[in-house]
């Protein structure tokens, strides 16, 4: 198996622009006519997901996109399996509420219990994963299961696939009458979007706050469109590729708390605050309070760097999609320069063995 950063540097110069184009590589063999009959005729009037790490990520995109474009339908996400406390029952329990539990692997508990915690619901339950235990039980059960079919998946890292997963999902939401709008067209235009001039710009973007951002903590703010959506994917890429400590927060929150932490750090802090341009007036001139303020030539701040990240583009999926490269390029480069080698501490600590390292070596091997 290549080498962790050889291969992300891989993907991003070649399958993060593709993904976009392949939005067919998924399976509907096993959704049932009856759920197939509820969703078409209009019955769901919200989609609760509930899933772990990057098989739920592009949950939280569809919601952003979702409100942006004003669709009807609600969009909850749950990255546990411990209802009561997550949900109100008038959510979960409403027969116009699809539920829909993500895996890829199909290997991870979490997912799994979501599952038996819901047997009320088989009906009204759509299972998206590539197989392994969710799939089995699913069948077991015999409730609705979408298969991703992805011809060339990296096993270890999923979040390498974003791109196409959201397109596969946008596709198969609007084959299914969950979606209106034109997001297929927009996505099928983005690689040429985000290329050329564009993507020269990002690259020495990338490359200053990348060596800004060396030996430090990485603080990312944002608004409530970009904290679930962007930041929490965000912090993955800088987690799991370059193993830098990164942290997010609600930009106001930030600043009736955390922001005191930044008084005169010993250890050096960079703040990445991504904004669109479409912030009422009082966060905008709050955002760039927040720069002066953290950006100052005292003493106090020798530790601290600021970067404020404008998003390009027209709407959420063109400076989603752009943000979301910048941060990729941005932690290749801190990968680099960190050069930590893996322990295989996400699938050890998660419990689930089918993303170790020694486990696709051997099956490979076969």
């Amino acid at each position: 198996m290549e080498p962790r950063l050889d291969r992300y540097a891989l993907f991003i110069a070649k399958e993060y622009f593709a993904g976009f184009l392949k939005p067919e590589e998924y399976s509907l063999e096993d959704l049932r006519p009856e759920l197939r009959a509820k969703i078409e005729n209009g019955q769901f009037k919200r989609i609760v997901f509930t899933g772990m790490g990057c098989s739920a990520i592009v949950s939280d995109i569809i919601r952003g996109y979702f409100a942006e474009i004003g669709s009807p339908i609600e969009v909850f996400v749950v990255n546990d399996y411990e209802f009561p406390f997550l949900l109100p029952p008038s959510i979960i329990d409403d027969e116009s509420t699809l539920i829909i539990i993500s895996s890829y692997s199909g290997h991870s508990q979490e997912p799994v219990r979501a599952f038996d915690a819901l047997r009320h619901a088989d009906d009204r339950i759509l299972l998206l994963t590539s197989g392994g235990k969710l799939a089995e039980v699913g069948r077991e059960r015999g409730v609705s299961i979408a298969y991703w079919r992805l011809a060339e998946p990296d096993r270890e890292y999923p979040l390498f696939h974003v791109t196409q997963y959201f397109a596969i999902l946008l596709h198969l939401f609007d084959r299914l009458g969950l979606l209106e709008g034109n997001g297929e067209e927009i996505l099928s235009r983005l690689p040429e979007v985000l290329s050329g001039d564009v993507l020269v710009a990002q690259r020495e973007q990338a490359r200053q706050i990348a060596e800004a951002s060396r030996e430090a903590n990485i603080v990312m703010l944002g608004s409530p469109k970009w904290h679930e959506s962007l930041l929490k994917l965000a912090k993955m890429h800088f987690n799991e590729m370059a193993m830098a400590p990164a942290t997010r927060n609600y930009f106001h929150e930030f600043c009736h708390s955390e922001v005191a932490t930044f008084s005169d750090p010993t250890r050096r802090h960079s703040v990445l605050l991504f904004a669109d341009g479409e912030e009422d007036e009082y966060t905008q001139k709050k955002m760039d309070n927040l720069v002066r303020l953290l950006s100052a030539d005292i003493p106090q701040n020798r530790n601290v760097t600021v970067h404020k990240i404008d998003a390009r583009g027209n709407g959420f999926l063109e400076k989603y999609f752009w943000a979301l490269n910048l941060v990729q390029l941005i932690t290749l480069d801190l990968g680099r320069f960190y050069d930590v080698q893996s322990r295989d501490l996400i699938s050890e600590a998660a419990g689930n063995a089918w993303y170790h390292s020694t486990t696709i070596t051997a099956e490979e091997s076969v």
